[in-house]
């Protein structure tokens, strides 16, 4: 009875064996199958995309790009504006990122990072596991979160995974450099409020710079990054705090720090800044940044060849560093002389306000402050007036006349000219002074005083409309003049077609401050990549546009005169105490534009006023530009030592005297009829003609006083007629009485 049932266990366990056995096959084949057609899978589908272009992938991050201006107490560069673009990130290099900020992250994000090739497997794991079962906590290492930064994925599907993955193998074994991992991350991840990477989360929190935060910071900026919105300190100030205290927790137990550097940070208040932070969100750029924005921006498009959108981007995300030559102090008292609706008239035309814009150039010529617009700015790349192109009315004279003019040897200060109209047009004097009258010879210096028409357009018949149109294209760089332009009205009273812009009229007048060295109007000096690297410099153009010295000390002493009482200048309102000023008005064609153009010993600027379309300014009575660039320089002047022009060496100059009728030297006549007047010529330029225009004629003599007891008492105004001899000349001999002498 033993054998059978021998017999049929054997038989069980047979069975039991083959199946065991055919299982296993196909379990072995399955998994062979899936093996295939998993390395199919990562092969065709996941290997592909694992090589990443990290430079690539990084240009097309938004960086904040900063703008700074010269401090001359620290004698160095200090940040000015921050430009945002879509994300407000400036990049930190990790030797400037505190030791304690990285060994957070570290701690809390992946603390077997420098240990890993990529992929922390264990962790991996533990995320497969809790992500099967339903719970929190990832796998990610900071590697694989940089790289879900770089490609901006999303996607929560095994196949992001899988790319994830081998993009972190594949990133770490190309740059083969752990440092380099954690400071794009650092850099990149978004903590919140708008700031991307740990230096704009340190000043949006803090108002901080990164090397100022403390231990009990560090923590709080690591423990955002895993949920921005449910660990923002400003909305949730107890979860961050929780979130904090672990991260501490997780720095001492890995060795980071010690227990009373843990508890000492724990303890520590937290204070965060959100009014800065909102600010900072709402911060508006100064007319000052619009311009030198859009300056970048040209010499990229210009200089670099970058079309138009990539030279937006590079300017405003690009991360770049602009160095600019903005005074703060100056931009700031433009600012509030602007900001105040009191300064202005209060006119307007069809619900248009009267508008004004000014720029002002330092000594070498470089733009140092720049207002577009009355009232306050509320936005950022707005009309920028001072780039606008307008009429510059009689403002034009020193720059398109009389400076070259000078500059050519055909006058000097005491030259005279006729003021009497140049020719009929349609049977009507031309041209018109404002004065509405003619006073025949007059001397360039109160010609430019008085801002006589008439002889602005006889200077610059002398000098040619087209030498005129040459200097200021191509010698001061106006750009937009145009070949309908090169003719007397415009070029002698400024009636332009093209027109002239506010800050191409401050630069201009900057030449006689320089020493007749035009330098371009810069309101940069250089722009870096967010690298370091230079991207574009800037040098002034140093152009030396008056070959004669004398040029500018004559044109100094002609423009100090419109501002002087005493020889009645059109600007004689204007006063800066201590200061030496010059400059010139300018009213266009029926007065749609009013200027003033001035200098001190520190500064010229240029202000005009007037409607953006093109209306004329009746009701306006004076001219505000005055006002308002004479309020702009007191504040701009107020701590500045007095000083006053320099009018060169006097060995240079000699004083002669001329004739107020001819401009030549007097003769015995001139100075007989009180013609006669000192000038100070630059040694060779005083005339050596003797004037030929004046001639002599006697005032009628007065009568003799009669002696006691000759009156007639018929007549007692009557008395003896004495003769007369005619007045002898200095030289020798008798001056011809032909007529009488003319009044000045």
């Amino acid at each position: 009875m033993a054998k059978p049932k021998k017999g049929k266990a054997r038989k069980v366990f047979k069975g039991v064996r083959f199946f065991l056995v055919s299982f296993l096959l196909v379990c072995v084949m399955c998994a062979s199958i899936c093996g295939v057609a998993l390395a199919l899978y990562l092969r065709v589908y996941i290997e592909p995309n694992a090589k990443i272009d990290v430079n690539e992938l990084m240009f097309d991050m938004d960086m904040t790009s900063i703008v700074y201006a010269w401090d001359p107490e620290k004698e160095d560069y200090t940040e000015y504006e921050v430009l945002r673009g879509r994300e407000n990130r400036i990049w930190s290099d990790l030797d400037e990122i505190p030791k304690d900020l990285q060994n957070a992250f570290i701690a809390i994000e992946d603390k077997r990072f420098y240990e890993h090739k990529g992929v922390d497997w264990k962790r991996t794991a533990n995320g497969v596991i809790n992500w099967i079962v339903g719970k929190e906590g990832g796998g990610s290492t900071i590697t694989q979160q940089l790289i879900k930064n770089l490609t901006d994925d999303k996607d929560y599907s095994v196949k992001r995974k899988l790319n994830e993955i081998f993009r972190a193998l594949q990133l770490e074994k190309d740059l083969g450099d752990k440092d380099r991992i954690l400071e794009m991350y650092l850099n990149l991840i978004y903590l919140g409020q708008g700031a991307y990477g740990v230096n704009t989360a340190a000043t949006t929190y803090f108002s901080k710079d990164l090397d100022e935060l403390n231990l009990a910071e560090c923590a709080i900026l690591a423990g955002i990054t895993k949920n921005p919105s449910r660990y923002d300190p400003f909305n949730h100030p107890e979860t961050i705090k929780e979130r904090q205290e672990t991260i501490l927790n997780e720095m001492c137990k890995q060795g980071m720090i010690s227990e009373s550097e843990r508890d000492e940070a724990k303890a520590q208040p937290l204070e965060y800044k959100y009014e800065a932070a909102k600010e900072a969100r709402e911060n508006t750029y100064s007319y000052f940044t619009d311009a030198v924005i859009n300056d970048v921006i040209n010499d990229l498009v210009e200089k670099k060849d970058y079309p138009l959108e990539l030279a937006k981007w590079k300017v405003t995300s690009g991360g770049v560093q602009i160095y600019t030559t903005v005074e703060p102090a100056v931009q700031a008292a433009m600012e509030e002389v602007y900001e105040d609706d009191s300064n202005f008239p209060n006119i307007s035309r069809n619900g248009m306000r009267t508008e004004s814009a000014m720029v002002i150039c330092n000594n070498q010529g470089d733009v140092v402050g720049i207002v577009g617009g009355r009232g306050k700015k509320t936005d950022n790349r707005v009309l920028v007036r001072a780039d606008s192109p307008r009429q510059a009315g009689s403002s034009i004279k020193p720059l398109s006349a009389y400076g070259p003019a000078m500059d050519a040897g055909l006058i000097t200060p005491y030259s005279v000219r006729d003021n009497a109209p140049f020719k009929e047009i349609d049977g009507r004097a031309w041209p018109r002074n404002d004065s509405g009258g003619y006073t025949g010879p007059m001397t360039i210096r109160s010609a430019v005083a008085k801002s006589t028409n008439a002889i602005a357009v006889r200077v610059v018949d002398e000098l040619t409309p087209q030498a005129a149109y040459d200097f200021l294209t191509e010698q001061l760089g106006f750009k937009h003049l145009n070949s309908a332009d090169i003719d007397l009205a415009p070029m002698a009273l400024g009636g332009m077609n093209g027109g002239v812009t506010v800050r191409e009229m401050a630069a201009g007048f900057s030449i006689f401050l320089n020493d007749g060295i035009f330098n371009g109007a810069r309101t940069y000096t250089k722009v870096l990549n967010s690298d370091g690297t230079v991207l574009l410099e800037n040098e002034p153009l140093e152009r030396q546009v008056f070959e004669r010295e004398q040029t500018v000390y004559y044109m100094r002493d002609v423009l100090k005169g419109v501002t002087s009482s005493a020889m009645g200048g059109t600007a004689r309102r204007i006063n800066v105490p201590g200061m030496d000023v010059g400059g010139k008005t300018g009213t266009s064609q029926k007065k749609r534009d009013l200027w003033f153009c001035g200098f001190t010993p520190y500064y010229a600027g240029a202000t005009w006023f007037g409607y953006d379309s093109s209306y004329d300014l009746s009701g306006v009575s004076g001219n505000p530009s005055l006002t308002i660039w004479n309020k702009v320089m007191n504040k701009v002047h107020e701590n500045l030592e007095p000083a006053e022009f320099d009018m060169g060496d006097s060995d240079n100059f000699e004083k002669q005297s001329y004739c107020t009728v001819s401009g030549l030297a007097p003769s015995s006549a001139c100075r007989a009829n009180g013609t006669v007047e000192t000038g100070r010529y630059w040694k060779g330029d005083a005339p050596s003609k003797v004037c030929t225009e004046c001639s002599y004629v006697a005032p009628e003599p007065e009568p003799e006083p009669e002696e006691p007891g000759a009156v007639d008492p018929e007549n007692p105004g009557a008395g003896e007629a004495g003769g007369t001899t005619a007045p002898t000349d200095p030289s020798g001999g008798t001056l011809p009485q032909t007529q009488d002498p003319e009044d000045d």
